[in-house]
């Protein structure tokens, strides 16, 4: 018997019948009927394909738990694999389709960033921290709602929709020549989550620009920049030596420096010559000394 055949009863119907949906929601098909550009945008986005064969084999994999059903379905009901639709469809972010809609009950969104924080937490928190969060700038204001798209075409016009003129000045404008975005610095995608589940690996949205991120193409300038505490400290202490000295300037301490050296040389010679006369009268003493001993033994 193979070990297909050996699998408990329950857990092959797991894997590989779907439970059944949660009831009270539409699906993205009748909101199409009203709402076709929207659907016609959103159909192909990465909310579309949340929930991918990928992503189903992956989840799988990893034990199937439900709290992942919460962000890459529509309708999830919490703590089990029931769930309204696949992906994230209209009704994920505008709630079920009300019995009124559209005369009676409508179903507007808030366009606010918290619209996105469910389930792009960190993405949220370092949008937070970040200048765009503090000056007020939405997820929306760059990001298509639908599509997901970004805005003006996306890429440098799109920064440069607010932020004309940093790209002419120094740093941006020759890190630009050289082939170099925007995005390449200021929203890097973190190590590691470059093959997230269905491209669902998002960019760094803190946009603050490091030493971490300079050390990518620059690592030997970083590495030299990260001793200028340590030579700081040398220069202190060399002025510190220049004053103890009675000198101003290095053009000061070197005139110093040459005039010990030379005062050092002469004091060299006149020990050497001190040395050879004290050798010299050495030698003559004992000469006399043995010359006087042989007068007296004669």
């Amino acid at each position: 018997m193979s070990g297909t055949r050996r699998l408990p009863l329950a857990i092959l119907l797991a894997l590989t019948v779907r439970p059944p949906p949660v009831a009270g929601y539409a699906g993205p098909e009748a909101c199409a009927q009203c709402h076709e550009a929207e659907h016609a945008a959103w159909r192909p986005s990465l909310h579309a394909r949340a929930f991918t064969k990928g992503f189903e084999a992956a989840w799988k994999r990893r034990g199937q738990d439900p709290a992942c059903l919460a962000c890459h379905t529509t309708g999830h009901e919490r703590g089990t694999a029931r769930y309204a639709a696949a992906g994230v469809t209209c009704e994920a972010c505008h709630g079920p389709l009300g019995a009124g809609h559209p005369a009676d009950a409508k179903m507007p969104l808030p366009v606010s960033s918290d619209m996105c924080r469910t389930c792009h937490v960190r993405t949220h928190q370092e949008w937070k921290v970040s200048r765009h969060g503090q000056k007020g700038i939405r997820c929306f204001d760059c990001h298509k709602a639908h599509g997901q798209g970004l805005r003006a075409g996306g890429g440098d016009a799109l920064c440069g929709s607010c932020h004309p003129k940093r790209q002419q000045d120094f740093a941006h404008a020759t890190h630009h020549r050289a082939g170099l975005t925007c995005a390449t610095c200021h929203l890097p995608v973190p190590p590691g989550r470059e093959d997230a589940i269905a491209g669902t690996g998002s960019a760094g949205h803190a946009l603050a620009v490091g030493a971490e991120v300079c050390a990518r193409c620059h690592e030997d300038t970083v590495h030299r920049s990260a001793r200028l505490p340590g030579l700081r400290e040398e220069v202190g202490a060399l002025k510190r030596q220049m004053a103890a000295a009675g000198v101003s300037n290095v053009f000061e301490l070197k005139e110093h420096a040459q005039d010990l050296e030379w005062r050092n040389s002469r004091l060299r010679q006149g020990l050497w010559l001190a040395a050879s006369l004290a050798a010299v009268v050495g030698f003559a003493l004992g000469w006399l000394a043995a010359w006087v001993a042989g007068r007296r033994r004669r």
